[in-house]
């Protein structure tokens, strides 16, 4: 007997994940026009499957489609705050659970994961470490053993990755996620889902904060400040760390 044939992975999803990558590594930036005839040349592929990628990229919203062309999503920061504050929500729920059933085995996953971002970190490696930070938390949302839960935060990841890497760029901020990755890890441990949800709601409410910084560095409020502000003070509220339990 033969065996059967490797399964080929399409052209369009070739196409997608190349180009998904360059937008969250920052090769393709925040308000960057984009051209279907210049990603086939750089690709060296046809029109067609780029032409496919691109739309999926705007369903995701990573892409938008503008009176002047196509162009790399530039978020706003009433974006980071809504996606961030949603993020926190599910995410807390999801530990919480997590920490009644999670296994010995997932637990050395998790850390195995951990001790690969403290060493890209010392490498300044930003793209596997915010790889292995979706790592981390997609682990944590499996251990909780919710499939709608999970596929609600799967919708938000092409957002997600890519504000992780603003949230990541300085050593600190690199430090400081770590830092509470290894509390995380104690808690579940511990199966304490007071605790866990308490951190894992603040972690996130404070990179999205650093992200909302970020993209002032970037650009200028606009018009609308008070619905940003808003948003910015729900996810402000949720920086209630777990040391207070």
């Amino acid at each position: 007997m033969t065996d059967a044939p490797a399964a080929v992975t399409p052209r369009y999803e070739q196409a997608y994940e190349t180009i998904r990558g360059m937008i969250v590594e920052g090769r393709l930036r925040g308000g960057e026009t984009i051209s279907e005839v210049r990603l086939a040349d750089e690709l060296a592929i046809s029109r067609t499957p780029v032409r496919e990628a691109v739309r999926r990229l705007v369903g995701q919203g990573l892409v938008e489609s503008t009176p002047r062309g196509l162009r790399v999503f530039r978020p706003k920061r009433e974006d980071v705050a809504e996606v961030y504050f949603l993020r926190a929500a599910i995410e807390g729920a999801l530990v919480r659970a997590a920490a009644l059933r999670i296994t010995a085995a997932e637990i050395e996953a998790l850390r195995a994961i951990h001790a690969r971002s403290l060493e890209a970190a010392s490498r300044e490696n930003i793209p596997d470490l915010v790889a292995l930070n979706g790592e981390f938390h997609a682990g944590i949302a499996a251990a909780a053993g919710s499939g709608r839960a999970g596929e609600a935060l799967r919708d938000l990841d092409p957002l997600v990755a890519t504000y992780r890497r603003l949230s990541l760029f300085a050593p600190g901020h690199r430090k400081a996620s770590n830092d509470e990755h290894g509390r995380l890890i104690e808690h579940l441990e511990r199966h304490d889902g007071a605790r866990a949800e308490a951190l894992m709601r603040a972690h996130i409410a404070r990179a999205g904060r650093r992200i909302v910084d970020a993209v002032l560095q970037i650009e200028p409020p606009e018009p609308g400040a008070d619905k940003a502000a808003r948003l910015i003070a729900n996810l402000d509220s949720l920086d209630a760390d777990d040391a207070a339990l």
